[in-house]
């Protein structure tokens, strides 16, 4: 006897992501019916197969936003932290705004999918958890009088009954398993050539700047008091060691590898060919369009008291203390230099809250990978 159940669950057809000079747009269905929320607000379509002809239904319209202008550069000595003797003022945080408030008005619908999906995928896992357990004991309870001799021959019907429920249990666990799969919501992403062309130029570039041999999450930051605390640097910051590498985020299933970049201080941020992706946690995210999205480099100078990184450039030395115009202060006893290095920087900011900046050891990766960014933005923005 075979057995066969279906949990009442409602699993999304495919979602295609699209490209346009207007902006990213979101469609869901199969075949020739969809329904698409874009730039110019969500509709519904049709094609007749074979003939080439469609219908369009506009629902409602839509709106988008207009990018803010870029971090300037810093060109300015910085700290790694203050002098313990000296009073300073706390350190201002560097993070972004929550997650709730980060998604640009474009990727709102795909955001509103993802989580509609996550909901019902992990119902299904909880589920499965439990038929796996229930399978476990039922399987187990009918090998062991499978196994033995007396029992399934005193008690027949009895034996019978471990088997069904056995068979039963495995047939459930079977069939959430399969639910479990088709829950998953896969995504399309639909890229126009030179969009292609830019993103995996931007993957090369990312891989080669994650090779340098430092890069820190810049998680804090004030202006010195340079006069007070007898030092060159303009600005003292606090940093924590993160780690880049190409990858794919649990959210979305998808068969792009791409730009994973570790937060120290909130959610990690993935480079996906027509978003930006802001993950704390499966419920919490943002999805962010390129076109709102800003990512500046600039060659910082830091006085750094840690060893310097082998791929790394000292372009300068200081005094642990120093006047005003450089030179040590003799008032103090045992007075030494420090080199002062040269790193990339990278500053990623939105106009809905975004605002993250990473140190890097390998200035000339950092700039190759800036530039290749700025070429996907572009391309991602005309839609070709």
């Amino acid at each position: 006897m075979s057995w066969r159940f279906r949990k009442s669950f409602s699993p999304f057809p495919g979602v295609r992501l699209t490209l346009s000079p207007s902006g990213v747009s979101t469609s869901v269905g199969v075949g020739p019916v969809r329904l698409t929320a874009g730039p110019r607000g969500p509709s519904f379509t049709a094609n007749v197969p074979g003939t080439g002809l469609s219908f369009r239904h506009s629902l409602t319209g839509g709106s988008g936003g207009q990018p803010s202008g870029d971090p300037a550069r810093d060109p300015t000595p910085t700290s790694p932290q203050p002098d313990p003797v000296q009073s300073a003022p706390e350190l201002q945080e560097i993070r972004s705004a929550s997650s709730g408030i980060l998604t640009t008005p474009g990727l709102a619908e795909f955001k509103s999918l993802l989580e509609r999906a996550r909901q019902e995928h992990a119902e299904i896992v909880r589920e499965l958890g439990q038929r796996r357990t229930e399978e476990s004991g039922a399987v187990g309870k009918f090998n062991k009088w499978s196994n033995g001799w007396l029992f399934r021959r005193l008690f027949k019907a009895k034996f019978e009954y471990l088997r069904l429920a056995a068979e039963e249990t495995t047939a459930r666990r079977t069939e959430l398993e399969q639910q479990e799969q088709l829950a998953r919501l896969q995504t399309q992403i639909d890229l126009p050539p030179r969009v292609k062309e830019a993103f995996h130029l931007v993957c090369d570039r990312f891989t080669s700047m994650a090779k340098s041999h430092s890069i820190w999450d810049t998680v804090g930051q004030r202006t010195t008091n340079r006069l007070a605390e007898r030092t060159t640097a303009t600005r003292t910051v606090e940093r924590r060691p993160v780690t880049f590498k190409l990858g794919k985020c649990e959210l979305i299933e998808s068969e792009w590898s791409v730009p994973h970049l570790q937060n120290a201080n909130g959610g990690d941020i993935y480079f996906y060919p027509a978003f930006v992706l802001y993950f704390v946690g499966a419920e919490s995210f943002a999805l962010l369009e390129y076109k709102q999205t800003q990512l500046a480099f600039a060659a910082t100078r830091f006085i750094e008291t840690d060893p310097i990184p082998r791929d790394s450039k000292v372009v300068g030395s200081t005094w642990a203390k120093s006047n005003k115009d450089g030179s040590p202060d003799k008032r103090f006893k045992g007075n030494f230099e420090i080199p002062i290095a040269e790193y990339g920087k990278l500053v990623i900011t939105s106009d809905t809250g975004m605002n993250e900046e990473y140190m890097l050891s390998n200035v000339e990766s950092t700039d190759a990978f800036s530039n290749a960014w700025q070429a996907l933005a572009k391309a991602v923005a005309a839609g070709v």
